[in-house]
């Protein structure tokens, strides 16, 4: 039986942030199925149902910040958590620190190398 192609969530409030990741990871011939969600609230509620194995999130979102959807993420789940932002402050590099399920802070956009390190190890 074929293992159960790796599930990727992608959680921006901009488009064109999800779509850059979307193609590089299309690019990088890791197989996987990729969801992007454009509203964090919905990705927090899919999370829950689909459990991904990696979700990239954004931290600058409007309603919902990145931080507050690591908050509200159960602890129970366990998908991988890559935060993928434009902030290179090494405060939130710090902050990202406190949560387990978050493996790697990045800034957008992503290498292929990085992302394909990352998902594949």
């Amino acid at each position: 039986m074929m293992p159960d192609k790796i599930k990727i969530f992608l959680v921006d409030d901009q488009k064109i942030a999800n779509f850059i990741t979307q193609k590089l990871l299309q690019t990088s011939n890791i197989d996987c199925e990729v969801l992007a969600f454009d509203q964090p609230i919905q990705a927090l509620d899919a999370v829950e149902k689909d459990l991904p194995n990696f979700i990239f999130l954004d931290l600058n979102m409007p309603k919902l910040n990145g931080w507050q959807f690591l908050e509200q993420m159960q602890k129970n789940i366990t998908s991988k958590v890559i935060i993928l932002t434009s902030s290179s402050d090494p405060a939130d590099v710090e902050k990202a620190k406190d949560f387990p399920q978050v493996i790697s802070y990045q800034t957008k956009p992503p290498s292929r190398e990085i992302l394909q390190e990352l998902i594949l190890g």
